[in-house]
């Protein structure tokens, strides 16, 4: 199976997100929905400089590190970073 985010295989030891029809990791659900680690870590260079709001990583890469970032920061602050 494969995630319709990053398009990348979902692999048994993976979380899936409960989103149906779309399939995909938690991860890059919560990515979908907070934004790239680009975004939450400085949105004015990477998204409206750089026009790129996963700092250059693939989608699944920012996933990944946007999850860290929730789990360390919280979510009330990283929530708090949306522009």
């Amino acid at each position: 199976m494969v995630c319709e985010l990053c398009n990348e295989e979902i692999l048994d030891h993976h979380e899936r997100a409960d989103c149906r029809p779309l399939v995909a990791h938690r991860e890059c659900m919560l990515r979908n929905v907070m934004g790239g680690i680009g975004h939450l870590m400085d949105h004015d260079h990477f998204c409206l400089d750089c026009h790129d709001p996963d700092a250059g990583l693939s989608y699944r890469q920012s996933a990944l590190l946007v999850d860290e970032y929730v789990r360390v920061m919280g979510v009330e602050h990283a929530a708090s970073r949306q522009p």
